[in-house]
């Protein structure tokens, strides 16, 4: 499980290599895969340092493992402290982020609380 982890596997050093952000700001919209609610995502450029991280119901959702829910059936949910904002199917777009460099980024999601619906088609 996630709690699993140790804090140790990861390493938060500096790499040497100036982070990265998205260059102008996106927006998408589509339905829910697993609640059917409209919902859309706008992703926006962050300062370094910021990190990934969502906005849901006007509250910060970080993009941490810790904030990861233990019982989530068929997609990743994260959740601001326990009874708190949530967002959930992140996993596509923070595996891209991942994969294209972006360290820093802002999503904010409304009208639901799921990106990948948000995005589908477009990463």
């Amino acid at each position: 499980g996630l709690k699993s982890v140790a804090r140790a596997a990861f390493s938060w050093k500096p790499t040497g290599r100036a982070q990265q952000t998205l260059a102008a700001a996106v927006s998408r919209s589509g339905v829910g895969l697993h609640s059917g609610a409209r919902a859309t995502a706008t992703l926006l450029p962050a300062r370094a340092g910021e990190g990934r991280y969502f906005v849901v119901e006007e509250a910060r959702v970080a993009a941490e493992v810790g904030n990861a829910e233990p019982q989530s059936p068929l997609c990743t949910t994260l959740r601001s402290g326990s009874g708190g904002a949530r967002v959930r199917t992140v996993e596509h777009l923070l595996s891209a982020m991942e994969a294209l460099g972006v360290d820093n980024c802002r999503v904010e999601v409304s009208g639901g609380d799921e990106v990948r619906a948000s995005l589908a088609g477009c990463c």
